[in-house]
């Protein structure tokens, strides 16, 4: 006989969020200590206060465990996509991208943003920074 686990939070996709939850709050602490290292707690917390919070983009290694580079962006706003628009129709979605990044940049590794390497992966979670509250637009 089959019995079936009436446990809520026990179906594959519930453990899965569950193990990306945990990584994610696995990767933001140890962000959190390598910009405490860097810049010292005070002076993270001061930036986050004064940008209304604060977004870390680390690069991790091959192997998705260690951060091989970390940059602390602030939270983009409409002057800084208004700005950063011009460059998309004149040189393409990496140069907006670009203009959004170097513009959000407060502190860590540069190089982030002018090597190709890191700019690629970068850049493709950084659109995450582009996301927030949700929005529809429906046709009545």
């Amino acid at each position: 006989m089959i019995q079936t686990d009436n446990n809520r939070g026990s179906s594959i996709k519930d453990i899965k969020d569950r193990d990306r939850k945990d990584q994610e709050t696995q990767l933001r602490e140890q962000c959190q200590e390598m910009a405490y290292e860097r810049f010292g707690e005070e002076q993270v917390i001061k930036w986050s206060n004064q940008n209304k919070g604060l977004w870390y983009l680390p690069v991790l290694d091959e192997s998705g465990e260690n951060i091989e580079a970390l940059a602390l962006m602030k939270p983009i706003n409409r002057h800084i996509l208004s700005y950063a628009s011009t460059k998309l129709s004149d040189e393409g979605l990496y140069a907006f991208l670009e203009q959004c990044m170097r513009e959000c940049f407060i502190a860590g590794d540069e190089f982030i943003i002018d090597d190709d390497e890191y700019f690629i992966p970068a850049a493709m979670k950084f659109n995450s920074i582009l996301e927030g509250k949700k929005a529809a637009l429906l046709k009545r």
